[in-house]
C-alpha cells in the first residue's frame, strides 16, 4: 500500500469539516485540529505566545490548558450542529457561549470531539471515497 493513501488528507474537508453523528439527530460539523487548518494552527501560535513561559516551565494547571483549548475548539473546530437541546430538550442555538458550555457541562463530548478532530482516517475519507470511485 502507497504512504500517500495512508496518510495524504482532503485539505478542503480538514478546514471545512465532517460531521459526526451522534444518533437522535445530534449532529456536530468539525474542522480538524492541524494539518491544513491554518485557522487552528493561528490560533494555537496566538494560544502558544501568551502562555509560552507557563507551558515551557510545565507549569500552566491543567484546568486552565483545558479551558484553553475548549476556547480554541469553540473557536475554530467546531463549524456546527443541529438536533443540540439543553437539559430539558430545547432546543441549544450553535453560538460559541453553547459549545463551551457543552464542552464543561459534558466531559465525554469534549474528549470525544476533541479524539475525533485529531482522527487522520476521518478527514482522509473523502480521499477514499473518491478512489472508490474511479
Amino acid at each position: 500500500m502507497s504512504i500517500y493513501k495512508l496518510f495524504k488528507t482532503d485539505a478542503k474537508c480538514e478546514s471545512e469539516g465532517v460531521t459526526l453523528d451522534y444518533g437522535d439527530g445530534v449532529k456536530i460539523r468539525i474542522a480538524r485540529a492541524g494539518g491544513s487548518n491554518k485557522t487552528f494552527m493561528r490560533a494555537l501560535e496566538r494560544l502558544g505566545k501568551k502562555y509560552r513561559r507557563q507551558i515551557q516551565l510545565d507549569i500552566l494547571p491543567p484546568e486552565v490548558d483545558a479551558q484553553l483549548f475548549q476556547e480554541v475548539y469553540a473557536d475554530t473546530i467546531v463549524l456546527g450542529w443541529e438536533g443540540a437541546t439543553d437539559e430539558a430538550g430545547q432546543p441549544l442555538p450553535f453560538t460559541r457561549e453553547n459549545v463551551l458550555k457543552l464542552f464543561q457541562d459534558l466531559p465525554d463530548l469534549w474528549a470525544d470531539v476533541r479524539q475525533q478532530a485529531q482522527n487522520l482516517a476521518l478527514f482522509r475519507a473523502h480521499l477514499d471515497e473518491a478512489d472508490g470511485k474511479n
